[in-house]
């Protein structure tokens, strides 16, 4: 999905839930939206890997490389953003003392559930699509991923809209919210150099694998043109299970790292595929900032991968 269509669904439901063109009935409706467009949403992504043998047939031959990078590069931008958040993250955070402790137990009962709802979704798509659809319904599958996404993204903007006090949030946070794209692309990149030179990649591959911030279709494309095939599928794989390993960790990373540190794994994803799990796992205060570090990601990405494999 482009750019121009993610901030159309967003900011029509932006506008409708702000000033609530439907009534309340919207923000309930909304909450059905984001629970059950998430389900199929993982799902179809699941059903998409199984069903891909493009994905499948690497697997055996560099998938454990690929997944190597990709948790390289997680832990990279995990590190610095969590080390950045120790001394802001309370700014996104502050809320009353009543209201947080009334947070804090809604989201104790619902954690658990969260985390079970995304890795059962997950796994549930995968072996659909391992065992029982046929690769020739994989446009198919396209098709459902981006009406389910772009159901998501209106979902997402009617909650933003409802939600007025997240400006204040955002403004509290000020230029500090610039850093967070930098500070994820800074240790994406040195987190896969780390594990290229463990697995034998040279600093310079290992670097543009890791600056696809989770866009796998692009990098594997540019790395398979200016390089190698078989650096371009390691690229493709290795964005693909950070996009996936992101969807699955997400509950953990934000109950054990914090809410603004839930923004790192996904990358360039944040604007568009993991930003309703990051809406629904750390709340609504932490989507405009996923957002625009996503986007910043996404114009970096075309950027980074050919000047650093050109090094």
């Amino acid at each position: 999905m482009n750019m121009g269509l993610i901030i159309a669904f967003l900011l029509t439901g932006f506008l409708i839930g702000y000033f609530k063109f439907f009534g309340d009935w919207i923000f309930k409706l909304a909450g059905y939206i984001t629970t059950f467009g998430l389900i199929i949403l993982l799902a179809s992504m699941g059903a998409k890997i199984g069903m891909d043998s493009e994905i499948l047939n690497q697997l055996d031959q560099i998938g454990l490389q690929a997944f190597f990078m990709a948790v390289g590069s997680i832990m990279g931008s995990l590190f610095l953003v969590k080390i950045f958040s120790l001394r802001f993250e309370a700014k996104i955070e502050e809320k009353s003392k009543n209201e947080k402790l009334k947070e804090d137990k809604i989201e104790e009962e619902s954690d658990h559930y969260m985390t079970y709802m995304i890795v059962a979704s997950v796994i549930f798509g995968i072996l659909i699509g391992l065992f029982f659809l046929p690769e020739s319904l994989l446009d198919i599958m396209d098709k459902i991923t981006t009406y389910a996404l772009a159901a998501l993204l209106f979902g997402v903007g009617v909650d933003l809209g409802k939600n007025k006090e997240i400006f204040a949030q955002l403004k509290n946070l000020g230029w500090q919210i610039l850093a967070l794209p930098f500070l994820i692309a800074v240790g994406s990149i040195v987190g896969a150099i780390i594990v290229g030179f463990f697995i034998g990649l040279a600093s310079n591959e290992a670097a543009a694998v890791g600056a696809g911030f989770g866009w796998y279709s692009l990098s594997g494309v540019i790395l398979s043109k200016l390089h190698s095939v078989e650096l371009g599928s390691i690229a493709f794989l290795a964005n693909v299970f950070r996009e996936l390993i992101t969807i699955i960790s997400l509950p953990f990373v934000v109950k054990y790292f914090g809410k603004l540190t839930g923004i790192a794994p996904g990358g360039a994803t944040t604007m568009d595929v993991t930003l309703p799990v990051i809406k629904k796992t750390a709340g609504d205060e932490t989507v405009i900032p996923a957002f625009f570090s996503g986007a910043v990601l996404s114009i970096l990405v075309p950027i980074l991968v050919p000047f650093l494999i050109g090094l």
